[in-house]
């Protein structure tokens, strides 16, 4: 009783690993949101190591060199605007708002950001296969 109980849970526990559906309903649109939503998230955080990952060089090393020690800079909060799929669905013209203070000051500055993101060629499918074409401006 006891062996036959196991033989069936070890089967049933095989048959769930195996009908995981890896990438069943995950599209280019869904990665995309993903990536927007990891690099939105860094940059709220004031991760800019993790926020520089998402742009392809020389405009990761820039953004690094120009917010890595901006300890003054404190990015309140980022709205995602708008995106613009192209119809191949492996570009994206991205608007962000970014709300920020300068210290010693506390007023609340905007700035209106519009990012140009391409699917890297080939490589594994997800939120990490989108990168950043543009620079990110200056935050004054």
């Amino acid at each position: 009783m006891y062996r036959s109980s196991l033989v069936i849970l070890a089967l049933a526990l095989t048959a769930l690993l195996l009908s995981g559906c890896p990438r069943q309903g995950l599209t280019p649109e869904k990665d995309l949101h993903d990536a927007l939503g990891l690099f939105i998230q860094s940059l709220r955080w004031g991760d800019t190591q993790g926020s520089a990952r998402f742009f392809v060089e020389p405009h990761s090393h820039d953004f690094l060199e120009r917010y890595r020690d901006r300890d003054e800079l404190n990015i309140t909060d980022v709205f995602l605007n708008e995106v613009h799929l192209s119809p191949e669905r492996d570009q994206a013209q991205v608007r962000l708002r970014v709300e920020y203070f300068l210290l010693p000051s506390a007023s609340v500055r905007r700035a209106d950001i519009e990012q140009h993101w391409r699917m890297l060629p080939g490589g594994i499918p997800g939120p990490q296969s989108w990168r950043i074409h543009t620079t990110f401006p200056d935050l004054y």
